[in-house]
């Protein structure tokens, strides 16, 4: 039984498409037909019922995927395990990241991680929570990093916290002042996230709490766009403290405390699929990050 057909068989199934499976395989799509149509000769069965352009399993087909699965998961153990007694790790891993912190944190743990396995090639995609947690789903990458996303598929292990705080502008009025009040926030013109984002929702529902109207000059979706507006003076900004940890140390922007505001959390957790099987890669990567979280519960230095 050839491997490789074994594989388009089990990519087919877990993404329910002949066409998605070539991607991810970098085949064309009749090259990955005629490996199923090569393995269901193999177990003189048919594998797949086609509908249409919708296919499902058979019952065959259903009975088969466990055992498919294992053989393959069996295959890559062996590899690894090879491997471990020559001392590397060898192979690749797919992450899917949220913008933030693709920009401000994967550089850094990219770096410290490839220092310890130099061998492992690492594919980094981007996109909003929402994305990453259907790529995820749909098996286009092993891993997401994303903020609050839920679904009975996904496990979720938090891997860093940060809060929000007020950014003001040299030279603004709150500059010099160590606190201020959320009704003085209120007067002030505000530059927030998109709305509907996590962080639009976090800072609308702090002053929706206070029953208090908001002087919002501007909306935008990125993190560097709203820090560059605040550092034109155009408004003031809630941003993550990971984003503004230099312009903080070069005295670009000034933090200021916000007096009774509840602190305005941003969890970003590690996400991947349930029934999942990790190999050896992906075991220490978890580890990798869990270690990290435990270490420092913060984002890396960026120094």
């Amino acid at each position: 039984m050839n491997t490789d057909h074994v594989e388009c068989f089990v990519m087919v199934a877990l993404t329910g498409s002949f066409s998605k499976a070539a991607n991810l395989l970098y085949l064309s799509q009749p090259t990955v037909s005629q490996r199923i149509k090569a393995l269901e000769a193999d177990l003189n069965c048919r594998l797949f019922q086609r509908t249409g352009h919708a296919i499902a399993l058979t019952e065959e087909g259903e009975s088969f995927l466990p055992y498919a699965k294992s053989m393959l998961q069996s295959l890559q153990d062996g590899q690894q395990a090879i491997q471990r007694i020559h001392g590397k790790l060898e192979g690749e891993l797919s992450v899917a990241s949220v913008f933030g912190a693709a920009f401000y944190l994967l550089p850094q743990l990219v770096e410290q991680f490839q220092m310890l396995y130099p061998k492992v090639k690492l594919t980094i995609l981007t996109g909003h929570s929402h994305q990453v947690l259907d790529m995820v789903l749909n098996h286009e990458v092993s891993f997401g990093i994303a903020r609050a996303v839920n679904h009975p598929q996904i496990r979720r292990i938090p891997i860093l916290k940060d809060d929000m705080l007020l950014a003001v502008y040299p030279g603004h009025p709150f500059h010099d002042r160590k606190q201020v009040t959320i009704e003085d926030v209120a007067k002030e013109r505000l530059i927030l996230f998109n709305r509907g984002s996590l962080d639009w929702t976090l800072i609308n529902g702090a002053f929706s709490h206070f029953r208090l109207d908001r002087h919002v000059v501007m909306e935008a979706d990125n993190i560097e766009v709203v820090k560059r507006m605040v550092k034109q003076r155009l408004g003031i900004a809630f941003l993550p403290r990971f984003s503004i940890l230099h312009d903080l140390e070069r005295d670009e922007l000034r933090e200021v405390e916000v007096a009774g505001l509840p602190q305005l959390n941003r969890n970003f957790e590690l996400i991947y699929l349930k029934d999942m099987s990790l190999n050896q890669i992906m075991e220490q990567f978890i580890g990798f990050l869990c270690q990290h979280h435990a270490q420092t519960g913060h984002w890396p230095d960026r120094g």
